[in-house]
C-alpha cells in the first residue's frame, strides 16, 4: 500500500493503550531489584559463584513489554568451568546431571532467595531443566539457571542450555534500537497477540511468532511499515541478514522442512522462526492483508481494533456446526512448564485425528477432523470439529479384484461372506465406533499424559477452542466443512 499502514493519530491511540504504564514498569524494576539482592546475598553464603544476574526477555533492557505484560525472566548466569566436569560427557549423560546440578541450585539457593525476597506461591518448575516460578508484588517471575557464553563460542560450539543465547539477543537489539523502533515493536506485538498466534502460548496453532523474531523483523524493516512487508512475504522466502539465497539454506539440513526462515543474527546456523507454526503464520498473514484492506478504504477505528488484543470469543458454535464440535478439558499439575502439556496434547490431536480419519484398512472412517489446544494458567483443553461426527455400524471394506484368482481365492477362504461389486471382492465390516467423541475418549485414555486430569467442566477454556477453530482456523484451512454454505453466509460476520 501506498503511505504509512497507520496514521500519526492512530498510531497515538494504539499506544495509548499498549505502552506500560510509568507504575507497572516501576513495580518490575523492584521486583528485579529485590530478587536480585536476595540471590546474590544467599549465594555469597553458601559459596555459589555467578557471571551475572539479569532480567531478561521484553520486561528486561529491552524494555518492548506491552502494557500488562508485566512477567519477568530473570536470568542467572553460570560460568561453563565451574561445570567442567559435567561439560565433557555424551550429551545424553551431561543433560541429565546437568538437570539434577540445576535442581540443586533451585533448592540449595533459588527457593532460599525467593523466601527472602517475599515471594509467594512458590513452585520448582520443570522445562528442559529445573528453575523456580513464583509471584512477587503480583509478578509472575521465574527464575532460571543459564550459561555465559561469549559470543565466539557460541558461534563455535553452540549453546550448552536452550537458553544460553539470550543474553546475545538483548544486546544485539539494544545496539540498534531507538524510542520509535521500541513502539513500533509494541506495535507489532500488540497486532500479533490480538491474532492469538503470538508465542508459546498462542491459541492460533502449536507455536506462534515470538517476541525476538518481531523485535528482529522491526528492525530489519526499519520500523512498521518495513516489518509488515516482511511479514507479508515470509513465507516467500527466507530473512537472512547474511545476505544468502534460498537455494543455499535450503540445503543445510536443520532448514529444510522450516516453514518460513528467519536467520538469527547472532547464529548464522539458527532459524528463529523454525519452530513456527504454518497455521499461526498464514492466520497473521491474512489479518495483515484484512488490516491493509481497512486501511485503504479509510476505517481506521477499524484498523486500530485490529491491532488491539481482545479475549477469544466464548459463544457457542452455531447450530449447524454444533453436532460436529468435540471438545475435551484437562486440569494439569502446575510444577510442568505449559509447553511440554502443550506440545504432548498436539502429539495426541495428532494422532486422534489420523486415525479418526480412516479405517485400519483405508476405507474412510470420521474423515476430515480440524484440531487445536487451548490453555489458560493450568487448565487445557483440546478442541475438534469433524466432518461426519457419527456414521454407520457398518461399512463395505474393499478388497483383492476378482480377476487376480490366486489372492481372490485367499480373501474369500477367509471371509465366506465376501460378495463381488465392480470388479472387486468386498466385505461389510461392523465398525468398534460409530460416534467421534466415543473414539477420541478411547484415544485419551489410551495415550494419558502424567501430570495431565481429564474433567468433566466445559468452560471458557473449552469454548475459546471451539471459537478459534471457527473464528479463524476454517478460514485458512482446506477443510470440507469450510466449503458449506452456512459458513460462507457467515463468514464476514465472524470478526477477526
Amino acid at each position: 500500500m501506498r503511505g504509512s499502514i497507520l496514521t500519526p493519530e492512530m498510531r497515538h491511540r494504539i499506544l495509548a493503550q499498549i505502552v506500560p504504564e510509568r507504575e507497572e514498569i516501576s513495580r518490575q524494576q523492584r521486583v528485579v531489584k529485590r530478587l536480585t539482592k536476595a540471590l546474590s546475598e544467599v549465594a555469597e553464603e553458601i559459596g555459589q559463584s555467578f557471571v551475572f544476574i539479569e532480567p531478561q526477555g521484553s520486561t528486561g533492557a529491552k524494555q518492548t513489554q506491552l502494557r500488562g505484560a508485566s512477567d519477568i525472566d530473570l536470568f542467572v548466569g553460570l560460568s561453563p568451568r565451574e561445570f567442567s566436569d559435567i561439560l565433557q560427557q555424551s550429551a545424553p549423560q551431561r543433560q541429565a546431571m546437568l538437570s539434577e546440578r540445576f535442581d540443586e541450585l533451585v533448592d540449595r539457593w533459588f527457593w532460599p532467595a525467593a523466601q527472602r525476597a517475599g515471594g509467594r506461591n512458590i513452585i520448582k518448575a520443570y522445562s528442559q531443566h529445573p528453575y523456580l516460578s513464583l509471584v512477587v508484588e503480583d509478578i509472575d517471575v521465574d527464575v532460571i539457571a543459564c550459561f555465559y557464553l561469549s559470543p565466539e563460542e557460541l558461534a563455535e560450539n553452540g549453546p550448552i542450555t536452550a537458553v544460553d543465547r539470550t543474553i546475545h539477543h538483548t544486546r544485539f537489539v539494544l545496539d540498534r534500537i531507538n524510542d520509535t523502533l521500541r513502539n513500533d515493536i509494541r506495535i507489532l506485538k500488540s497486532f500479533v497477540r490480538a491474532s492469538h498466534a503470538y508465542g508459546d502460548d498462542c491459541a492460533v496453532g502449536q507455536m506462534g511468532l515470538t517476541g525476538y523474531s518481531l523485535e528482529l523483523i522491526t528492525l530489519f524493516g526499519n520500523g512498521i511499515d518495513g516489518a509488515v512487508e516482511m511479514l507479508l512475504h515470509i513465507e516467500d522466502g527466507p530473512i537472512d541478514p547474511f545476505g544468502r539465497p534460498a537455494h543455499v539454506l535450503r540445503r543445510v539440513p536443520t532448514f529444510r522442512d522450516d516453514h518460513v526462515i528467519l536467520i538469527d543474527p547472532t547464529d548464522a546456523n539458527r532459524n528463529v522462526a523454525s519452530s513456527f507454526s504454518p497455521r499461526a503464520v498464514r492466520w497473521t498473514i491474512t489479518r495483515l492483508r484484512h488490516l491493509i484492506e481497512l486501511r485503504e478504504r479509510g476505517e481506521d477505528d477499524a484498523v486500530v481494533d485490529l491491532v488491539l488484543e481482545r479475549p477469544i470469543p466464548t459463544d457457542p458454535p452455531p447450530s449447524w456446526l454444533a453436532p460436529h464440535c468435540i471438545t475435551r478439558q484437562f486440569v494439569g499439575a502446575r510444577r510442568v512448564h505449559y509447553t511440554l502439556f502443550r506440545d504432548k496434547l498436539h502429539r495426541l490431536c495428532r494422532l486422534i485425528a489420523r486415525v479418526l480419519r480412516k479405517e485400519n484398512t483405508g476405507e474412510k472412517r470420521f474423515g476430515e477432523t480440524l484440531w487445536e489446544v487451548y490453555f489458560e494458567q493450568d487448565h487445557y483443553a483440546i478442541g475438534m470439529i469433524v466432518e461426519k461426527p457419527v456414521i454407520e455400524p457398518v461399512y463395505s471394506r474393499r478388497g483383492p479384484p476378482v480377476d487376480i484368482e490366486k489372492a481372490a481365492s485367499a480373501f474369500r477362504k477367509k471371509h465366506p461372506t465376501a460378495y463381488e461389486k465392480d470388479g472387486y471382492l468386498w466385505l461389510d465390516t461392523k465398525r468398534r465406533w460409530t460416534r467421534a467423541g466415543d473414539m477420541i475418549d478411547y484415544m485419551i485414555e489410551r495415550h494419558s499424559i502424567e501430570g495431565l486430569e481429564m474433567t468433566t467442566e466445559e468452560g471458557d477454556v473449552s469454548r475459546r477452542v471451539l471459537n478459534t477453530l471457527y473464528r479463524y482456523v476454517m478460514r485458512i484451512e482446506d477443510f470440507p466443512l469450510s466449503r458449506r454454505q452456512e459458513y460462507k453466509d457467515t463468514e464476514q460476520t465472524l470478526g477477526w
